[in-house]
């Protein structure tokens, strides 16, 4: 009996380890102040089959319905990366929050000559425009070693 109870507790043990290793956190951003919240989490999930993607939680206080573009600015240069909306459903015990999580290739980003040090920038559909430090090189470098 206490074999059995054994086994099944590392059994148990062995799926968390594994399911925490899944998914791989590379950056997240964000921006309080006493009238606003807004975030980004950028990740990779090894679990979806979708080697060559990335995916963003974005996350705000604003009431909107979607995302229209989101891009990279550094100075004067920008990059538009193409999104779409996944189909997944975020959970947060804050209802004021509002989550649109969306995948995009890790090629789009790792494919171009952008400065390291630039801003992320999300518009949505209110025309409500949001901006948030985004280290490139860092993210090209986790590209590069994944």
């Amino acid at each position: 009996m206490k074999t059995t109870l054994l086994f099944f507790a590392l059994i148990a043990f062995g799926n968390i380890a594994y399911s925490q290793q899944t998914k791989q956190s590379i950056d997240y951003q964000y921006f309080r102040d006493d009238k606003s919240y807004y975030a980004f989490e950028l990740f990779k999930n090894n679990s979806s089959g979708m080697d060559n993607h990335l995916m963003i939680n974005f996350t705000a206080n604003s009431s909107f319905k979607k995302i229209d573009k989101v891009y990279l600015k550094a100075g004067e240069a920008e990059l538009k990366i193409k999104f779409k909306l996944r189909e997944e459903t975020v959970k947060s015990d804050n209802p004021e929050q509002k989550f649109y999580p969306i995948i995009f290739e890790a090629r789009d980003l790792a494919d171009k000559n952008f400065p390291c040090d630039a801003k992320i920038v999300f518009k949505l559909d209110n025309g409500t425009t949001y901006t948030l430090p985004f280290s490139t090189c860092s993210v090209i470098e986790f590209i590069a070693k994944n």
